[in-house]
Protein backbone atom coordinates (compact mmCIF):
# COMPACT_ATOMS: atom_id res chain seq x y z
CA UNK A 1 0.00 0.00 0.00
CA UNK A 2 1.35 3.19 -0.77
CA UNK A 3 1.67 5.82 1.74
CA UNK A 4 -0.09 9.04 1.98
CA UNK A 5 2.66 10.91 1.21
CA UNK A 6 2.81 8.92 -1.68
CA UNK A 7 -0.55 9.28 -2.90
CA UNK A 8 -0.27 12.70 -2.53
CA UNK A 9 2.84 12.84 -4.94
CA UNK A 10 1.00 10.97 -7.51
CA UNK A 11 -2.13 12.94 -7.52
CA UNK A 12 -0.16 15.74 -7.82
CA UNK A 13 1.42 14.60 -11.07
CA UNK A 14 -1.46 13.56 -12.44
CA UNK A 15 -3.20 17.47 -11.93
CA UNK A 16 0.07 18.90 -13.76
CA UNK A 17 -0.27 16.27 -16.59
CA UNK A 18 -4.13 17.66 -16.78
CA UNK A 19 -3.31 21.43 -16.52
CA UNK A 20 -0.58 21.17 -19.46
CA UNK A 21 -1.93 20.66 -22.72
CA UNK A 22 -0.13 18.95 -25.45
CA UNK A 23 2.56 21.20 -26.91
CA UNK A 24 1.35 21.99 -30.97
CA UNK A 25 3.81 21.91 -33.52
CA UNK A 26 4.09 25.35 -36.00
CA UNK A 27 4.55 24.56 -39.29
CA UNK A 28 7.74 26.38 -41.03
CA UNK A 29 6.90 29.89 -42.56
CA UNK A 30 6.90 30.20 -45.88
CA UNK A 31 9.98 31.59 -47.94
CA UNK A 32 10.28 35.62 -48.80
CA UNK A 33 8.49 36.28 -51.99
CA UNK A 34 11.28 37.36 -54.34
CA UNK A 35 11.35 41.59 -55.12
CA UNK A 36 9.09 42.83 -57.66
CA UNK A 37 10.69 44.43 -60.63
CA UNK A 38 11.22 48.01 -60.41
CA UNK A 39 8.39 49.53 -62.91
CA UNK A 40 10.19 51.49 -65.68
CA UNK A 41 8.38 55.50 -65.72
CA UNK A 42 7.74 55.33 -69.23
CA UNK A 43 6.78 52.16 -71.05
CA UNK A 44 8.43 51.09 -73.92
CA UNK A 45 6.70 51.73 -77.14
CA UNK A 46 5.07 48.85 -78.91
CA UNK A 47 6.38 47.84 -81.97
CA UNK A 48 4.58 49.47 -84.95
CA UNK A 49 4.16 47.61 -88.37
CA UNK A 50 6.63 48.59 -90.94
CA UNK A 51 5.79 52.08 -92.86
CA UNK A 52 4.99 51.34 -96.64
CA UNK A 53 7.08 53.31 -99.17
CA UNK A 54 6.80 53.72 -102.89
CA UNK A 55 9.18 52.26 -104.66
CA UNK A 56 12.81 54.77 -105.26
CA UNK A 57 11.72 54.23 -109.32
CA UNK A 58 8.56 55.62 -108.79
CA UNK A 59 9.09 58.15 -105.70
CA UNK A 60 11.85 58.94 -104.62
CA UNK A 61 12.40 60.45 -100.85
CA UNK A 62 12.87 64.56 -101.02
CA UNK A 63 15.89 63.76 -99.05
CA UNK A 64 18.71 66.49 -99.22
CA UNK A 65 21.99 66.12 -100.90
CA UNK A 66 25.16 67.38 -101.76
CA UNK A 67 24.32 70.76 -104.32
CA UNK A 68 25.78 71.03 -107.65
CA UNK A 69 25.12 73.39 -110.57
CA UNK A 70 22.72 72.11 -113.61
CA UNK A 71 21.41 73.14 -116.56
CA UNK A 72 17.78 72.43 -117.21
CA UNK A 73 17.39 73.76 -121.16
CA UNK A 74 18.49 77.24 -120.95
CA UNK A 75 17.83 77.69 -117.44
CA UNK A 76 20.58 77.60 -114.19
CA UNK A 77 19.47 75.26 -111.60
CA UNK A 78 20.67 74.01 -108.83
CA UNK A 79 20.50 70.44 -107.83
CA UNK A 80 20.62 68.96 -104.70
CA UNK A 81 19.27 65.73 -103.47
CA UNK A 82 15.57 65.60 -104.58
CA UNK A 83 15.29 69.62 -104.43
CA UNK A 84 16.29 70.86 -108.06
CA UNK A 85 16.32 75.04 -107.60
CA UNK A 86 15.79 77.56 -110.95
CA UNK A 87 18.08 80.53 -109.54
CA UNK A 88 17.72 82.93 -112.39
CA UNK A 89 14.52 84.94 -112.15
CA UNK A 90 11.70 86.54 -114.67
CA UNK A 91 11.39 89.79 -116.06
CA UNK A 92 7.76 90.18 -115.62
CA UNK A 93 7.20 88.09 -111.75
CA UNK A 94 4.94 85.91 -113.46
CA UNK A 95 5.15 82.24 -113.63
CA UNK A 96 3.16 80.96 -116.39
CA UNK A 97 2.93 76.60 -116.85
CA UNK A 98 1.29 74.49 -119.49
CA UNK A 99 -0.26 71.73 -117.85
CA UNK A 100 -1.34 67.91 -120.27
CA UNK A 101 -3.44 65.54 -118.91
CA UNK A 102 -2.81 61.82 -120.33
CA UNK A 103 -1.11 61.27 -123.54
CA UNK A 104 -1.33 57.42 -123.26
CA UNK A 105 0.75 56.75 -126.29
CA UNK A 106 2.69 58.01 -129.45
CA UNK A 107 0.41 57.90 -131.96
CA UNK A 108 0.16 59.91 -135.07
CA UNK A 109 -2.84 61.66 -133.72
CA UNK A 110 -0.83 62.30 -130.81
CA UNK A 111 1.67 63.56 -131.97
CA UNK A 112 0.06 66.05 -134.14
CA UNK A 113 -2.20 66.90 -130.98
CA UNK A 114 1.15 67.70 -128.94
CA UNK A 115 2.46 70.17 -132.09
CA UNK A 116 -0.81 71.96 -130.94
CA UNK A 117 -0.06 72.02 -127.62
CA UNK A 118 3.51 73.29 -128.10
CA UNK A 119 2.33 76.38 -130.45
CA UNK A 120 -0.57 77.53 -127.97
CA UNK A 121 2.07 76.74 -124.75
CA UNK A 122 4.80 78.94 -127.10
CA UNK A 123 1.67 82.00 -127.65
CA UNK A 124 1.27 81.89 -123.99
CA UNK A 125 5.35 82.24 -123.13
CA UNK A 126 5.20 79.41 -120.89
CA UNK A 127 7.93 79.14 -118.90
CA UNK A 128 7.68 75.07 -117.83
CA UNK A 129 5.52 71.84 -119.36
CA UNK A 130 3.68 69.93 -116.70
CA UNK A 131 2.58 65.96 -118.01
CA UNK A 132 0.52 64.90 -114.85
CA UNK A 133 0.78 61.12 -115.78
CA UNK A 134 -0.27 58.59 -118.25
CA UNK A 135 2.89 59.83 -120.27
CA UNK A 136 2.95 56.63 -122.59
CA UNK A 137 2.96 52.77 -122.12
CA UNK A 138 6.25 52.02 -123.70
CA UNK A 139 9.54 53.30 -123.41
CA UNK A 140 10.20 54.22 -127.23
CA UNK A 141 6.43 56.30 -126.71
CA UNK A 142 7.56 57.98 -123.78
CA UNK A 143 11.12 59.43 -125.38
CA UNK A 144 8.75 60.82 -128.51
CA UNK A 145 6.37 62.73 -126.60
CA UNK A 146 8.79 64.20 -124.12
CA UNK A 147 11.27 64.82 -126.54
CA UNK A 148 8.27 66.52 -129.26
CA UNK A 149 7.57 68.99 -125.88
CA UNK A 150 11.11 69.70 -125.43
CA UNK A 151 11.32 71.45 -128.49
CA UNK A 152 9.56 74.11 -126.66
CA UNK A 153 13.07 74.70 -125.13
CA UNK A 154 11.57 75.30 -121.73
CA UNK A 155 11.87 72.75 -118.71
CA UNK A 156 9.63 69.52 -119.72
CA UNK A 157 8.86 68.14 -116.00
CA UNK A 158 6.86 64.48 -116.19
CA UNK A 159 6.23 61.50 -113.95
CA UNK A 160 4.61 58.33 -114.32
CA UNK A 161 0.84 57.63 -113.47
CA UNK A 162 -1.22 54.65 -113.42
CA UNK A 163 -0.45 53.49 -116.59
CA UNK A 164 3.70 53.60 -116.79
CA UNK A 165 5.43 50.29 -116.00
CA UNK A 166 8.21 51.67 -113.82
CA UNK A 167 11.30 50.35 -116.29
CA UNK A 168 9.90 51.86 -119.13
CA UNK A 169 9.17 55.31 -117.70
CA UNK A 170 12.54 55.30 -116.59
CA UNK A 171 13.94 54.53 -119.56
CA UNK A 172 12.03 56.64 -121.30
CA UNK A 173 12.52 59.73 -119.59
CA UNK A 174 16.39 58.83 -119.82
CA UNK A 175 16.77 57.99 -123.38
CA UNK A 176 15.05 61.70 -124.13
CA UNK A 177 17.16 63.44 -121.96
CA UNK A 178 20.48 62.03 -123.93
CA UNK A 179 19.29 64.69 -126.65
CA UNK A 180 16.70 67.20 -123.82
CA UNK A 181 18.46 68.49 -121.01
CA UNK A 182 15.26 70.01 -120.15
CA UNK A 183 13.47 67.10 -119.47
CA UNK A 184 13.26 66.47 -115.70
CA UNK A 185 12.23 63.08 -114.28
CA UNK A 186 9.73 64.40 -111.42
CA UNK A 187 9.26 60.56 -109.80
CA UNK A 188 12.92 61.43 -108.66
CA UNK A 189 13.18 65.17 -108.61
CA UNK A 190 10.26 65.64 -106.48
CA UNK A 191 10.19 69.55 -105.72
CA UNK A 192 10.94 71.81 -108.59
CA UNK A 193 11.47 75.60 -107.39
CA UNK A 194 10.92 78.68 -109.40
CA UNK A 195 11.33 82.08 -108.08
CA UNK A 196 7.52 82.53 -107.68
CA UNK A 197 6.15 79.21 -106.92
CA UNK A 198 7.08 75.85 -105.93
CA UNK A 199 6.07 72.67 -107.67
CA UNK A 200 5.65 69.02 -105.58
CA UNK A 201 4.95 65.86 -107.41
CA UNK A 202 3.10 63.00 -106.43
CA UNK A 203 3.66 60.53 -109.09
CA UNK A 204 1.86 57.45 -109.56
CA UNK A 205 -1.76 56.36 -108.02
CA UNK A 206 -3.18 55.39 -104.90
CA UNK A 207 -5.36 52.12 -105.73
CA UNK A 208 -3.73 49.23 -107.14
CA UNK A 209 -6.75 47.81 -109.02
CA UNK A 210 -6.51 50.70 -111.48
CA UNK A 211 -2.65 50.48 -111.80
CA UNK A 212 -2.60 48.68 -114.93
CA UNK A 213 1.13 47.03 -114.88
CA UNK A 214 2.43 44.68 -112.30
CA UNK A 215 5.05 46.62 -111.90
CA UNK A 216 3.33 50.02 -111.87
CA UNK A 217 4.03 53.39 -109.40
CA UNK A 218 1.75 53.57 -106.16
CA UNK A 219 2.63 55.73 -103.53
CA UNK A 220 1.81 55.61 -100.24
CA UNK A 221 0.95 57.76 -96.71
CA UNK A 222 4.57 58.23 -96.76
CA UNK A 223 4.99 59.41 -99.90
CA UNK A 224 2.12 62.15 -99.15
CA UNK A 225 3.77 62.83 -95.71
CA UNK A 226 6.83 64.43 -97.83
CA UNK A 227 5.18 66.15 -99.46
CA UNK A 228 2.90 67.77 -96.61
CA UNK A 229 6.45 68.13 -94.69
CA UNK A 230 7.79 69.56 -97.98
CA UNK A 231 4.79 72.12 -98.65
CA UNK A 232 4.81 73.34 -94.70
CA UNK A 233 8.42 74.40 -95.55
CA UNK A 234 8.00 76.39 -98.18
CA UNK A 235 8.46 79.89 -98.89
CA UNK A 236 7.02 80.27 -102.15
CA UNK A 237 3.23 79.27 -102.82
CA UNK A 238 3.08 75.69 -103.90
CA UNK A 239 1.64 73.71 -106.71
CA UNK A 240 0.80 69.77 -105.84
CA UNK A 241 0.89 68.18 -109.29
CA UNK A 242 -0.44 64.60 -109.05
CA UNK A 243 -1.79 61.55 -111.31
CA UNK A 244 -5.02 61.06 -109.22
CA UNK A 245 -6.82 64.52 -107.91
CA UNK A 246 -8.13 64.77 -104.13
CA UNK A 247 -11.55 63.62 -103.03
CA UNK A 248 -14.29 65.71 -103.63
CA UNK A 249 -18.01 66.05 -103.47
CA UNK A 250 -20.70 66.26 -105.95
CA UNK A 251 -20.55 66.12 -109.45
CA UNK A 252 -18.50 69.48 -110.48
CA UNK A 253 -15.89 68.07 -108.55
CA UNK A 254 -12.05 67.00 -110.36
CA UNK A 255 -12.68 63.80 -109.83
CA UNK A 256 -16.33 62.87 -110.97
CA UNK A 257 -16.47 59.82 -112.92
CA UNK A 258 -19.82 59.58 -113.32
CA UNK A 259 -22.23 56.52 -111.67
CA UNK A 260 -18.74 55.87 -109.81
CA UNK A 261 -19.11 58.93 -108.13
CA UNK A 262 -16.26 60.77 -106.49
CA UNK A 263 -13.34 58.52 -107.26
CA UNK A 264 -10.22 60.88 -105.70
CA UNK A 265 -8.00 60.54 -102.80
CA UNK A 266 -9.21 61.24 -99.47
CA UNK A 267 -5.52 61.28 -98.28
CA UNK A 268 -4.74 63.86 -100.79
CA UNK A 269 -7.21 66.63 -99.72
CA UNK A 270 -6.45 66.02 -96.11
CA UNK A 271 -2.66 66.79 -97.43
CA UNK A 272 -3.89 70.13 -98.75
CA UNK A 273 -5.73 70.93 -95.80
CA UNK A 274 -3.06 70.53 -93.55
CA UNK A 275 -0.57 71.99 -95.39
CA UNK A 276 -2.83 74.85 -96.49
CA UNK A 277 -1.53 74.17 -100.73
CA UNK A 278 -3.34 76.37 -102.77
CA UNK A 279 -3.20 75.39 -106.04
CA UNK A 280 -2.66 71.35 -107.90
CA UNK A 281 -3.00 70.03 -111.09
CA UNK A 282 -4.24 66.50 -111.82
CA UNK A 283 -5.73 64.76 -114.68
CA UNK A 284 -6.47 61.30 -113.98
CA UNK A 285 -10.29 61.57 -114.05
CA UNK A 286 -10.63 62.25 -117.73
CA UNK A 287 -14.51 63.63 -118.30
CA UNK A 288 -14.10 65.64 -115.34
CA UNK A 289 -11.58 67.49 -117.07
CA UNK A 290 -11.53 71.21 -118.87
CA UNK A 291 -11.86 73.05 -115.56
CA UNK A 292 -10.79 74.39 -112.16
CA UNK A 293 -12.35 74.76 -108.87
CA UNK A 294 -11.69 77.07 -105.59
CA UNK A 295 -11.89 74.04 -103.32
CA UNK A 296 -10.92 70.34 -103.58
CA UNK A 297 -14.16 69.36 -102.93
CA UNK A 298 -15.44 70.99 -106.03
CA UNK A 299 -17.83 73.63 -104.66
CA UNK A 300 -16.93 76.72 -106.43
CA UNK A 301 -15.86 76.13 -110.00
CA UNK A 302 -13.86 79.05 -111.31
CA UNK A 303 -13.93 80.25 -114.94
CA UNK A 304 -11.43 80.68 -117.49
CA UNK A 305 -8.94 84.29 -116.69
CA UNK A 306 -10.38 84.72 -113.18
CA UNK A 307 -7.79 85.06 -110.38
CA UNK A 308 -8.29 83.32 -107.40
CA UNK A 309 -6.43 82.51 -104.44
CA UNK A 310 -6.96 78.79 -104.37
CA UNK A 311 -6.85 76.74 -107.49
CA UNK A 312 -7.21 73.31 -108.28
CA UNK A 313 -6.96 72.31 -112.40
CA UNK A 314 -8.18 69.57 -114.24
CA UNK A 315 -6.33 70.10 -117.81
CA UNK A 316 -8.69 67.22 -119.33
CA UNK A 317 -7.24 64.34 -121.61
CA UNK A 318 -4.48 65.49 -123.85
CA UNK A 319 -4.77 62.33 -126.25
CA UNK A 320 -7.14 62.00 -129.53
CA UNK A 321 -9.19 59.42 -128.54
CA UNK A 322 -12.57 60.74 -127.53
CA UNK A 323 -14.02 61.21 -124.86
CA UNK A 324 -17.20 62.35 -123.37
CA UNK A 325 -17.09 65.20 -120.89
CA UNK A 326 -19.50 65.78 -117.63
CA UNK A 327 -20.06 68.83 -119.33
CA UNK A 328 -21.87 67.17 -122.55
CA UNK A 329 -19.43 68.26 -124.72
CA UNK A 330 -16.93 65.13 -126.20
CA UNK A 331 -12.80 66.02 -125.94
CA UNK A 332 -10.68 65.14 -128.90
CA UNK A 333 -7.34 66.77 -127.16
CA UNK A 334 -6.91 69.49 -124.25
CA UNK A 335 -4.55 71.41 -122.83
CA UNK A 336 -4.50 74.24 -120.22
CA UNK A 337 -2.33 76.81 -118.94
CA UNK A 338 -1.50 78.40 -115.13
CA UNK A 339 -1.20 81.55 -114.41
CA UNK A 340 0.58 82.77 -110.80
CA UNK A 341 1.14 86.30 -110.26
CA UNK A 342 2.05 86.90 -106.38
CA UNK A 343 -0.49 84.72 -104.84
CA UNK A 344 -3.05 84.74 -107.24
CA UNK A 345 -3.75 82.24 -109.78
CA UNK A 346 -5.43 81.89 -112.91
CA UNK A 347 -5.95 79.66 -116.09
CA UNK A 348 -7.30 78.90 -119.58
CA UNK A 349 -7.82 75.82 -121.37
CA UNK A 350 -6.61 74.72 -125.24
CA UNK A 351 -9.57 72.18 -127.26
CA UNK A 352 -8.69 70.59 -130.25
CA UNK A 353 -11.31 70.62 -132.83
CA UNK A 354 -12.03 67.05 -134.74
CA UNK A 355 -9.04 66.73 -137.25
CA UNK A 356 -9.53 67.50 -141.01
CA UNK A 357 -8.74 65.19 -143.75
CA UNK A 358 -5.58 66.74 -144.50
CA UNK A 359 -4.51 66.53 -140.81
CA UNK A 360 -5.63 62.88 -140.88
CA UNK A 361 -3.03 62.52 -143.58
CA UNK A 362 -0.60 64.71 -141.89
CA UNK A 363 -1.01 62.18 -138.69
CA UNK A 364 -0.03 59.11 -140.69
CA UNK A 365 2.89 60.42 -140.93
CA UNK A 366 3.88 61.00 -137.74
CA UNK A 367 3.00 57.51 -136.98
CA UNK A 368 5.33 55.46 -134.70
CA UNK A 369 7.72 52.84 -136.43
CA UNK A 370 6.29 49.33 -136.30
CA UNK A 371 7.35 47.79 -133.13
CA UNK A 372 6.99 44.06 -131.18
CA UNK A 373 4.22 44.29 -128.29
CA UNK A 374 6.14 44.85 -125.11
CA UNK A 375 6.10 41.41 -122.74
CA UNK A 376 4.98 42.74 -119.36
CA UNK A 377 2.74 40.92 -116.93
CA UNK A 378 -0.65 42.64 -116.75
CA UNK A 379 -1.87 43.71 -113.54
CA UNK A 380 -4.78 41.71 -112.18
CA UNK A 381 -8.26 42.40 -112.78
CA UNK A 382 -10.34 45.28 -110.35
CA UNK A 383 -13.06 43.40 -108.12
CA UNK A 384 -16.16 43.06 -109.39
CA UNK A 385 -17.64 45.65 -107.17
CA UNK A 386 -14.51 48.00 -108.08
CA UNK A 387 -15.92 51.53 -109.72
CA UNK A 388 -15.25 51.43 -113.42
CA UNK A 389 -12.83 54.44 -113.60
CA UNK A 390 -10.38 55.70 -116.84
Amino acid sequence: MLSRLSKATVLVSALALLACPEKKTEPPAPPPEPPKPAVPAVLPAKPQPPTERAEKECASPIDPGPTQDVKIGERAAKLTGGHLVFTDKDADGELVIGVLGPVNEDSGENMLALKRYAKFFADEKVDAIVLTGDVGDIAAGITRVLKELAGTKVPVLAFAGNQECRAEFTDGVTAAQKDATNVVNMNVVRHVGFPEAVLLSLPGYHDPNYIKCSTGCRYFQSTIDDVTREAKEARAPVILVSHGPPRGAGNQALDFAGAAGNVGDEAIAKAIAEAKIPFGFASNIKEAGGRATADTAGATLVKEGTASKTLFVNPGPADTFGWEMNDGTKSVGMAAVFKLKGTDGQWKSFRMKPLTAAEKAEAKKLAPPARPSPEKEAAPEPPKDAPKTP
